[in-house]
């Protein structure tokens, strides 16, 4: 389904929407990394990807989906690319969104706990990765978030898994917390019919513990490098190749660095 926005006003790319003031920051050290190319955004992709054909999601269906907190559009680039979604992304970060390619969707600056009427009940499908763990009070972001998801629609949201590696790295990136599967379910209370949470990242979770270890307990102006950027291309493909084996031989794994929720909005 599609929607008009008559209070949009534009400045390239971007469309600015409601009374919130953009964030004109420098961009974040993580989104200049996290590039297409990084085995770790491919391995959440293809994650997801295998999640949505288990549980029958369309993907060859002109869906309409709203990317919540969509950075540089990465993750927008990619599942347009592998479905017939169109995916509006927003965000505050307006250098972020500055940054973001031309896509099916529409690039928005929209804080959406404004709730703007034309939104309500608008999408399809609502994308959150990665985002959850950055809200520190999420009772009114998340209901929000589900107010801008028609009855029967999908959610899929990804966030970090296991308290025990929260480090100096979840720190430096403004994480306020990593997930359990009980702790995600209870995010979304009864409005949301879980399909299912899946763990992905079962052969990270060694890593992360070492990471743990090196970064300390305080951040600094390196941890972000340190702590997301492999340390040179062999690295990269040992760590590429990682993710193949973990994806040929395990499904659905008991453990991992972390959580992909699929849900869809109750009638």
């Amino acid at each position: 389904m599609s929607a008009s926005f008559p209070e949009l006003t534009q400045a390239g790319a971007i469309e600015f929407l409601g009374k919130t003031e953009p964030q004109a920051l420098l961009l974040d050290e993580w989104y200049v990394l996290a590039s297409g190319e990084h085995f770790w955004l491919e391995w959440r992709l293809r994650v997801t990807l295998r999640l949505l054909r288990s549980l029958g999601i369309p993907i060859e269906t002109g869906l309409r989906a709203l990317e919540v907190g969509c950075g540089t559009g990465t993750l927008r680039d990619q599942l347009e690319a592998h479905t017939r979604w169109t995916v509006d992304g927003t965000d505050l970060h307006v250098e972020g969104l500055r940054r973001a390619r031309p896509a099916r969707g529409r690039t928005l600056c929209y804080d959406i706990t404004e709730r703007h009427a034309v939104f309500k009940a608008a999408y399809d499908l609502i994308i959150l990765f990665d985002v959850l763990e950055h809200v520190e009070a999420t009772g009114q972001f998340v209901d929000a978030l589900l107010w801008h998801l028609r009855p029967g629609g999908y959610l899929l949201v990804n966030v970090p898994a296991i308290p025990a590696l929260f480090s100096a790295y979840d720190v430096a990136v403004g994480h306020f917390r990593r997930y359990v599967p009980s702790s995600l379910r209870a995010e979304f209370g009864g409005e949301i019919e879980v399909l299912e949470i899946r763990y992905w990242g079962l052969s990270l979770v060694p890593l992360l513990w070492i990471r743990k270890q090196i970064l300390g307990g305080e951040p600094d102006t390196r941890t972000i490098h340190t702590g997301f950027r492999p340390p040179g291309a062999l690295a990269h493909a040992i760590l590429r190749g990682l993710m193949r084996v973990e994806l040929a031989l395990v499904t659905s794994p008991r453990l991992g660095t972390s959580l992909l929720l699929a849900g869809r909005k109750r009638q």
